[in-house]
């Protein structure tokens, strides 16, 4: 699948502002072991640095059965298995860990949910300072209630209670708009839109 960064700048931006790449950023990335590694010391600066430096990101591939990140800090290699960290910081860029392979997920929003899309094609995005990337693995759209929360598919069936998207729709109803806003649909911009009017309150208000 396609991942294309166009649309990002054009509607999320505008309408939040949150945790979205800059040109130029640095290279230098930082790993979190937990959430209140990051969030006790966050600021509305994201380079600033927070966590513990691992240099620059160089790839990430499966290892004995576990996605690995593999990061290079002054000549020397570094690997960090996705299982074993909450989230990393790379290009002023947050990810977080989902329980799902477990592989990373690029933060796109904060608001009354948590909207995030396919890590695999950002790392590569900002690794590369490329505006699109393929990826095989993973889903292109993810949710979460808040930062700490676990994170599911955006993708919403009717009638479906079993998956985890499912389950993650009947225990948030007040959110019932925006589920069905999203549905099944596999195209990425109509998430995206949906939780863009979503949270500026065009959704549930007509």
């Amino acid at each position: 699948m396609l991942l294309i960064t166009a649309f990002i700048r054009k509607a999320i931006l505008p309408a939040f502002g949150l945790l979205l790449g800059m040109e130029g950023a640095k290279a230098q990335a930082y790993i979190y072991a937990d959430a209140d590694v990051y969030l006790k010391h966050r600021t509305a600066d994201p380079f600033l640095p927070l966590g513990e430096p691992v240099g620059d990101f160089v790839d990430l591939y499966p290892n004995m059965g576990q996605w690995t990140l593999l990061f290079e800090k002054d000549g020397v290699k570094r690997k960090v298995k996705c299982k074993d960290i909450w989230g990393f910081m790379y290009k002023g860029v947050l990810f977080r860990i989902n329980d799902e392979g477990p592989i990373p997920v690029r933060v796109m929003t904060e608001g009354t949910v948590c909207y995030y899309e396919n890590g695999f094609a950002h790392l590569y995005m900002q690794r590369e300072d490329a505006e699109l990337a393929e990826f095989e693995v993973g889903y292109a759209s993810y949710l979460s209630k808040d930062i700490r929360s676990p994170i599911v598919p955006a993708v919403f069936k009717e009638g479906d209670t079993r998956s985890v998207s499912g389950r993650f729709r009947t225990e948030y109803p007040g959110l019932e708009p925006l589920f069905k806003c999203i549905g099944d649909q596999p195209g990425m911009d109509p998430v995206r839109q949906c939780v863009v009017d979503f949270e500026v309150g065009l959704i549930g208000n007509q």
